[in-house]
């Protein structure tokens, strides 16, 4: 992956990152924090695993 891919693929993830860490710290319900940490998590696998 080129630089300019990665570098693209983290401001993406660095920004969805900041779209759901004030739900996630807002929401009293447990089960919809874990669902919304879950997307995070899938997309930060996605980008680790991403070549």
């Amino acid at each position: 992956m080129k630089k300019i891919e990665k570098l693209a693929g983290l401001v993406g993830l660095l920004l969805l990152v900041a779209f759901f860490v004030p739900y996630v710290h807002k929401l009293p319900q447990l089960d919809i924090s874990l669902i919304l940490l879950g997307g995070i998590g899938l997309a930060a696998y996605d980008f680790w695993t991403s070549k």
